[in-house]
């Protein structure tokens, strides 16, 4: 009697009716009783399987090794067997669903692929845009891969807390994130030349002086500065970032031959934020 508790204890509960015909164990020694009838559709790798003949003295207690944690074979069942309820994930941690969509690429089951695809539009991985990107590069999402690496325009890479997820995005797909960076930047400052050699100068003794093309090499210094701690450029159209001492000395800065201010405060943030606003919406076309 002894013995066969120990061995009911091997048996996962959700899993465990006799009417079935397969059973599938897991790496932490937990079974599953399943039906083929179920798993076929789901999966072209048991549907494949199922249609190879099976040896006559097979029992259908055998176990099919999955090479999986209890967890991620259990997560897998819920989402591919019907039920009343929607599946929740056990967990949402980084390692455990790039392993659960390892597992479901193996096998072939696009549901679960599809699944966990459509919950990362939900919270909280709708606040980690850079574990979407790094799951889309790795699993095929062409769509997440684009909106993915604009959201994490303003991650901080250089976060040890990130180095498992940079570590796992193939290098293509890494040096396009800094890329997008890097081209955010050079498309705001190309604007502020633009916006230099169209009007930016006040009085008309530019020439005559150093001061003006100082001041624009300063506001170019800053905005530089600020783009690599916010990469997206938001921070460019916020108080906090022209309420500051470096900003705020740009307005006084005055033309040494006629004492004309050499930046208007007004009409330099309101080109920023236009630029800014019309480069966004280029890059959410491309």
């Amino acid at each position: 009697m002894a013995e066969m508790e120990a061995d009911n204890e091997d048996w996962h509960p959700s899993y465990s009716s006799s009417n079935t015909d397969l059973v599938l164990i897991s790496d932490d020694g937990i079974k599953f009783r399943v039906h083929s009838i179920v798993l076929a559709p789901a999966s072209k790798f048991f549907r494949d399987m199922f249609r190879m003949p099976r040896p006559a003295m097979e029992n259908n207690d055998d176990a099919l090794p999955m090479g999986e944690s209890s967890e991620i074979v259990k997560t897998i069942l819920d989402i591919i067997y019907p039920h009343d309820v929607e599946p929740v994930l056990p967990s949402t941690t980084f390692a455990f669903v790039r392993r659960l969509l390892s597992a479901a690429e193996r096998f072939e089951l696009m549901r679960v692929n599809h699944y966990v695809r459509l919950i990362t539009l939900k919270e909280p991985f709708v606040s980690r845009p850079l574990e979407v990107y790094a799951l889309a590069c790795t699993f095929g999402w062409a769509e997440e891969v684009r909106t993915q690496s604009l959201r994490s325009l303003n991650v901080d890479l250089s976060s040890p807390d990130l180095a498992d997820i940079l570590k796992s995005i193939d290098s293509a797909s890494l040096y396009n994130l800094f890329q997008l960076r890097w081209k955010r930047k050079g498309k705001v400052l190309l604007k502020i030349d633009e916006y230099e050699d169209a009007n930016g100068w006040i009085c008309d003794c530019q020439f005559n002086t150093g001061t003006s093309m100082a001041a624009f090499d300063h506001l170019r210094a800053l905005i530089c500065e600020e783009m690599d701690k916010c990469p997206d450029g938001s921070s460019l159209q916020s108080a906090r970032f022209w309420n500051q001492a470096g900003p705020m000395a740009l307005w006084d800065s005055r033309c040494s031959a006629c004492d004309v201010p050499v930046l208007d405060e007004s009409n330099v943030k309101g080109f920023i934020n236009q630029a800014l606003d019309k480069i966004v919406k280029e890059d959410m076309k491309c």
